[in-house]
């Protein structure tokens, strides 16, 4: 057993929760507008992994010098169904080809045609947005971690990895820190620091490799000190790989991929004459499960109409997705080569801490920056998280920066006034009896994943399915055990992921419509009269979640809300569910 008596202070300018993708970026500005101010970075995972950017392929949504930020800011107000934070993805938007720039100047490099210019590939059936694929495919955002962390070697910044932080610290409102332990030898951590930012990403449901770290701890922690959430009813619902996790449908989709039924059909013509395959996977996925419940299944995806030259774009030269390749290929299966089975598969959560454009929450002192902060509603284009965690991230170092020159010095708790979270902490390890993380992992997993709670919501589904999750926070939670560090950051994971299902399931029921990337099989329609709003919730009086509708305020944004992404598709025809329409299958 660990020694529960070490404990270690750490004194920073800026503390920084997550090493990935935003956080870097948050140092990486910060330390250019403040290069005497001191910066800590603290991750649970090892110090240079670099959290999800490392598993991406690197590919990246920017508006290039010749565009016009307004036409594609246009086109998200249009796929988020009016859900669009105008202002916030404007600035995203403006910020995207620097950021862009900013990398290739480190040495990271976009996949070129043989004329040299940039390859763009379109999103989603949107007139304006492409992503550009990076040239190192499968290895692209382990490249992008590379450049980062080589660009803060020689300033004050110490990047500590392994260490799970669990609770923040505050001075009256004002947040000034955090705690936590050492997930390898159980150390005590106590971290002070005139402002935070939260770069520690979504929830989720530990649904694959490449989503096994984003767990909830980041809002759940937001949430304990005062922040108000958004977007809790989005979750997203990805196609993946029967076998094996792989990233790549948002490319090979508009070179000409496509999902089939048992039969050979083409189905997603059926469902959206308009789009038919290339559309965003929250509507492939709804049809995925259609398809099934209707006897169609099992779902392949078909690569055949695709030109071979450019599957090059995804093919892996590295990292974890060429060694999901060549176990494919061990099994007879290849990519590039055979249709693959695929399945609809519920991954994170869409919910974070709502923010202003610089990053600044609800709470004085924190920030959010990355997928800690809500930005999009549940639908997704390719490339788009690389861009806005970059952006977000250099917008709350600028942020940080700002508020410490307007701010004065604020004093942290001393040791002794961390003793409850101390307490708290160690308080299920060593026990001699209880449920493992895992037990109550499977759990919680069980009642999140059938498709009436995750893609075909209905409210009879969701209600039974909160009462259960309920019931886990109440008894389960409570009575797990941690025989070591290690599974103490693993009950800590399952505790916050119990957290962002409950919040989820409620934000669900509350929302009585479907927009975006919420679907309700029982409100299948939208409604603007009550819902063109975001549902914000709040932390009431004994932890009770009190929810607002906040209107989005079209009277203030510089675009009018006259086009939906929703209406593309027809998914209650009852007709559908019959026979397949002519000309569809090849």
């Amino acid at each position: 057993m660990p020694d529960r008596d070490v404990e270690h202070t750490v004194d920073c300018d800026l503390l920084i929760v997550g090493g990935g993708s935003a956080g870097l970026w948050d140092a990486n500005r910060f330390t250019e507008l403040m290069p005497d101010r001191s910066v800590v970075i603290v991750d649970k995972g090892p110090k240079d992994w670099g959290g999800l950017m490392a598993m991406a392929g690197g590919d990246f949504d920017a508006v290039m010098p010749d565009e016009n930020v307004d036409d594609w800011l246009a086109d998200f107000v249009y796929y988020f169904d009016g859900l669009c934070d105008q202002p916030q993805m404007a600035e995203i938007l403006r910020r995207s080809h620097d950021r862009m720039a900013d990398y290739q100047a480190y040495g990271c490099e976009f996949f070129r045609k043989e004329d040299g210019s940039l390859k763009a590939v379109p999103q989603r059936g949107l007139p304006h947005v492409r992503l550009y694929p990076a040239s190192l495919k499968g290895r692209g955002g382990e490249l992008m971690v590379k450049k980062l962390v080589e660009r803060l070697k020689g300033r004050k910044v110490t990047r500590l990895g392994r260490i799970m932080i669990t609770d923040l610290l505050q001075n009256g409102e004002r947040v000034c820190g955090a705690v936590g332990f050492d997930s390898i030898n159980g150390d005590f951590y106590i971290f002070r620091a005139q402002v935070v930012i939260a770069a520690s990403g979504v929830g989720g449901w530990k649904t694959s490799y490449g989503k096994n770290t984003p767990t909830g701890e980041g809002v759940e922690m937001a949430w304990n000190a005062g922040a108000i959430l958004r977007d809790f009813e989005f979750g997203r619902v990805w196609n993946m790989p029967r076998y094996f996790g792989w990233e790549g449908q948002t490319t090979l989709m508009p070179l000409g991929g496509r999902f089939v039924n048992a039969k050979g059909e083409s189905f997603m013509e059926r469902y959206s004459p308009v789009l038919g395959a290339n559309t965003d996977p929250h509507y492939t996925t709804i049809a995925m499960a259609m398809e099934i419940r209707a006897g169609r299944g099992p779902i392949f995806f078909d690569i055949s109409r695709i030109n071979p030259d450019d599957l090059v774009l995804l093919k892996p030269q590295n990292g974890w997705q060429l060694l999901n390749y060549e176990k494919l290929r061990s099994l007879g299966m290849d990519l590039f080569r055979d249709n693959t089975e695929w399945l609809p598969q519920m991954t994170i959560s869409y919910g974070g801490m709502h923010a202003d454009v610089t990053g600044h929450t609800s709470v004085p002192g924190l920030f959010a920056a990355g997928t800690a902060r809500s930005t999009e509603p549940g639908v997704y284009a390719g490339g788009f998280a690389l861009m806005t965690t970059s952006v977000t991230g250099h917008l709350a170092g600028e942020g940080a920066a700002q508020y410490l020159e307007e701010h004065e010095h604020v004093n942290c708790p001393e040791s002794a006034e961390c003793g409850r979270f101390r307490e708290e902490i160690y308080a299920p390890l060593g026990r001699d009896s209880g449920l493992a993380p895992k037990q109550v992992l499977t759990r919680i997993q069980t009642v999140m994943f059938p498709y009436d709670v995750s893609i075909l919501k209905n409210g009879k589904a969701l209600s039974r399915a909160l009462e259960e999750i309920r019931r886990i926070r109440e008894e389960d939670v409570p009575a797990m055990r941690a025989d070591d560090p290690h599974y103490l950051l693993k009950l800590r994971e399952v505790r916050s992921m119990a957290f962002v299902s409950e919040l989820y399931l409620r934000a669900s029921l509350e929302r009585k419509e479907s927009r975006a990337g919420h679907y309700r099989e029982d409100f299948p329609s939208r409604d603007n009269s009550l819902y063109l709003a975001w549902l914000e919730l709040a932390r009431g009086e004994n932890g009770a979640v009190d929810m607002t509708w906040k209107p989005v305020p079209l009277e203030t944004y510089p675009l009018p809300v006259t086009r939906y992404y929703q209406d593309n598709f027809r998914f209650n025809d009852d007709s559908l569910n019959m026979a397949a329409p002519s000309g569809v299958k090849e």
